[in-house]
């Protein structure tokens, strides 16, 4: 026999088919990871942007609350009327009296205010000043209300015929009186931020000459 019948011939190479799964082995790894980074930077995005939204929003809270500066409150309080004299003589109406009354300033800021000095005309009869007083400088501390004592001397003496009204009301024992003043001052809210304001006071009155006393107070 030739040495050629001995030779067996080698059988083709199998070659098998990989199905989906296995040729995509190395595809998941990195296709999930740009995923999953891609979902962190947008939650990361909306974090950020919700955060300044908050932030936002408890920062205009708080401006509003703390750094929204108001003129304080400014009117009358008590009045006491002592050592009253009067004259409804037609042609020379007068009166005289010593009066004691209450300022009240009421302070609502979440600062303290600094008021400067300042002169009020207090009691005005028929647009003629009758008493002026001065209010010294001072300060009404933040969420707090300030009393202060003034004494006046009021007098409407020898008024000319063109106040005739001063005549006839003191006949009708009842004299209408008005107060005006100013109060000017710097509200300063923690210590960071000052606003300059000013109130005004503006009363009506009546005096009644009877009982001697201010009764109808009313302060816008």
């Amino acid at each position: 026999m030739s040495e050629d019948s001995h030779i067996i011939p080698l059988a083709p190479p199998t070659t098998y088919s990989k199905s989906d799964k296995e040729l995509n082995l190395s595809r998941p790894t990195n296709f999930y990871n740009h995923k999953n980074k891609n979902k962190s930077s947008s939650k990361f995005f909306v974090y950020l942007l919700s955060a300044i939204v908050l932030l936002s929003i408890v920062m205009l809270i708080f401006s509003m609350i703390f750094f929204r500066f108001k003129a304080p409150s400014f009117e009358l309080g008590l009045i006491d009327v002592k050592n009253l004299r009067y004259s409804s003589n037609s042609s020379l109406p007068s009166f005289n009296m010593t009066m004691g009354a209450e300022v009240i300033i009421d302070n609502d800021n979440f600062g303290r205010i600094n008021f400067q000095d300042s002169s009020m005309s207090v009691f005005i009869y028929d647009n003629v000043t009758i008493g002026f007083v001065n209010i010294n400088v001072g300060r009404v501390e933040a969420r707090k209300s300030k009393r202060m004592g003034i004494v006046l001397q009021v007098g409407a003496n020898e008024l000319n015929h063109s106040h005739g009204n001063l005549s006839s009301d003191l006949n009708s024992r009842m004299v209408k009186l008005r107060s005006f003043g100013e109060l000017r001052g710097k509200v300063k809210a923690m210590k960071i931020v000052s606003r300059y304001k000013t109130s005004v006071l503006n009363c009506t009155m009546n005096l009644n000459l009877t009982s001697q006393a201010i009764q109808d107070l009313l302060c816008s």
